[in-house]
């Protein structure tokens, strides 16, 4: 058995929660979206959902997939690049948006929003997560990172009220992530022999070390710097005030 083969089969048996926190909070985040947006009559589009990892939490809705390009599995409903609009998809044609861990591969964000809104039913809503502070990834497409504040904006500006934001950990995962990687980054080339072996000769001290994290987070309580966040907008026909994010 490969020694890439060995340290996959190794991280199946380790909770996510453990290895990756904020893709961990991702999912957990869809999950609890699924309870609202699963339902019987109720329209879900997944933008930028690749191979559709989701979409096993939806069985009651009809769920749709947009993406930039075909999958593997011939999977994607709507092709098209949201940057530029997405004149396939009718106005206000869907009861809910999911957008994960895409908005900071967008050059055009500010239209994507006015997509989301355009696309939205009245009182549809956006479930959306993207990155705080992360390294560079999916080069040369990544383009930026948001504040709490700027994705305040970005809802508002296209008329989506924000009506939940949380971060997905604190200042501690992110010194465990570039504690982690730390050797990564300095001496070994990722996807190479020595990169596995790495991972897994330190698979029990880098467990050890996610799991101090984890209790070590309580300590953080204002979370300004996390690796990433999870929105809820939702679109409203009335005229609204944003209030500040507490």
């Amino acid at each position: 058995m490969s020694i890439e083969r060995l340290f996959t089969n190794c991280l199946k048996k380790i909770p996510l929660k453990f290895i990756r926190y904020h893709y961990y909070r991702v999912e957990e985040f869809i999950k609890t979206v699924a309870l609202e947006a699963d339902a019987i009559d109720k329209r879900v589009l997944d933008i930028g959902s690749q191979d559709a990892p989701f979409r096993k939490y939806f069985t009651k809705a009809e769920y749709r997939t947009q993406d930039v390009c075909q999958n593997s599995q011939n999977s994607i409903d709507y092709l098209g690049d949201i940057n530029e609009g997405l004149p396939a998809i009718a106005d206000a044609s869907f009861d809910y948006i999911i957008c994960t861990q895409v908005l900071e591969h967008l050059k055009r964000p500010h239209v994507a929003f006015r997509e989301f809104s355009r696309i939205l039913k009245t009182g549809g809503k956006l479930f959306l997560t993207t990155h705080l502070c992360f390294e560079e990834h999916m080069i040369p497409y990544d383009y930026f990172r948001f504040t709490r504040y700027g994705l305040e904006f970005l809802g508002s500006d296209a008329e989506l009220k924000l009506l939940h934001i949380a971060p997905h950990g604190g200042i501690f995962h992110l010194l465990g992530l570039i504690l982690v990687t730390l050797p990564i980054k300095l001496f070994i080339k990722r996807d190479s022999f020595m990169y596995y072996a790495y991972l897994t000769v330190f698979s029990v001290p880098i467990l050890l070390i996610n799991m101090l994290i984890l209790l070590l987070d309580l300590i953080d309580r204002e979370k300004a710097m996390t690796l990433n966040y999870e929105c809820v907008f939702k679109k409203s026909d009335a005229t609204f005030r944003i209030k500040q994010i507490t």
